[in-house]
């Protein structure tokens, strides 16, 4: 078997940007955004990352003479920095509920594992117990001390995402359609 020449992956290297195509955007009967490589059919598409080099750094320090603005879809113009503060917003969000979600079956994990070791001390320990005394092991105390920090985590990642909703109705006005709460 031959090795693939430098030449080869050089040749490989100069295609790969023939496979990339635009990205298009656009909003379907229910206001919902979609972004696809591919042209929808029927809806009105936006290509909003063409295809080709990249877009050259922006010099900050350059006067800006005019606002960059979008069609929103309903005639009214949005700012793009609006647009780019609701898809930073949508990615913390996004985090936030990864996160949600991950503390929830850790918490759902540790109540079984703490529901067999209690079940299994049930059958092995003494009829009668005096009050006051825990005849948890120690991994029960570990699990349950495990357990009240993500109770607090989970709690506290709720109270983000509810100070995140606050920031973006005080920023854009309303809670936007597109906001979906933590469940």
């Amino acid at each position: 078997m031959k090795m693939i020449g430098p030449w080869a992956l050089a040749l490989l290297a100069l295609a790969i940007p023939g496979w990339a195509g635009d990205i298009y955007r656009w909003t379907d009967a229910a206001g919902n955004v979609h972004y696809s490589n591919m042209e929808a059919a029927g809806a009105d598409a936006t290509a909003v990352a063409p295809a080709g080099p990249a877009a050259a750094p922006r010099d900050d320090a350059s006067p800006r003479t005019a606002r960059a603005t979008r069609d929103a879809g309903d005639g009214e113009a949005v700012p793009a920095d609006a647009e780019a503060f609701s898809a930073g917003v949508s990615l913390r969000r996004n985090a936030l509920e990864r996160d949600l979600r991950a503390t929830e079956r850790r918490l759902h994990a540790i109540d079984g594992q703490m529901t067999t070791l209690a079940r299994a001390r049930g059958q092995h320990a003494p009829a009668l117990v005096p009050d006051g005394l825990d005849l948890r092991s120690e991994e029960e105390k570990d699990l349950a001390a495990e357990r009240e920090k993500l109770t607090q985590h989970a709690t506290q990642v709720r109270n983000d995402a509810a100070q995140l909703r606050q920031e973006v109705t005080a920023r854009l006005g309303a809670t936007p359609p597109w906001w979906i709460d933590l469940r």
